[in-house]
């Protein structure tokens, strides 16, 4: 055997691109010195799709999307118009940047819209024959007192509909009877 047959070979570890790289994920900066040469996932990695609501980028993309529904908030009370505009750009949200299958992000909507969103959603579940989503709620840092109404409203509501399970404080999984 010649022990010279592994030089100038590069060594790629049993895990190698199987982690997304510190610098692009939630915290990160957005950029990595290390480049292609890096052992973890970058952007133009294609293991990166499926890592996306974990990565820099996504958070970026979540944080103008939140400030672009809290301005749509702001002008609801000038113009109904607004709700509709609301409701339309959560479930674009929902369809461009899924964090997984029938998962859906209620965060920007009132009460209200929530309702409308929920009875949709259990009648395309129960269309489709989908038992289980996902709902993300968030805290309710701009309900009253920071009381996450949206959460109550829907266990109150749609119970004899749906069986909710509250797995973290912030989402749910939610069982339709079929």
């Amino acid at each position: 055997m010649d022990i010279y047959q592994n030089v100038g070979k590069i060594h790629k570890p049993k895990l190698y691109k199987t982690q997304l790289c510190k610098n692009y994920g939630r915290l990160g900066c957005g950029h990595c010195r290390y480049g292609q040469k890096c052992q973890f996932i970058h952007p133009e990695d294609p293991a990166y799709l499926d890592m996306y609501p974990d990565t820099w980028h996504f958070a970026q993309e979540q944080e103008a999307h939140s400030q672009y529904v809290q301005l749509l908030h702001a002008q609801k009370n000038v113009n109904q118009f607004y709700e509709e505009e609301i409701v339309s750009k959560v479930r674009e949200w929902n369809v461009a940047h899924p964090k997984g299958p029938n998962y859906y992000d209620f965060h920007g909507l009132t009460t209200k819209l929530a309702d409308f969103y929920i009875f949709e959603i259990i009648l395309y579940m129960k269309s489709m024959k989908i038992q289980k989503s996902w709902i993300e709620t968030r805290r309710g840092n701009h309900s009253k007192a920071n009381f996450a109404a949206i959460r109550t409203n829907l266990l109150t509501n749609y119970f004899p509909q749906a069986f909710l399970l509250f797995l973290f404080p912030v989402m749910m999984a939610f069982y339709v009877l079929l």
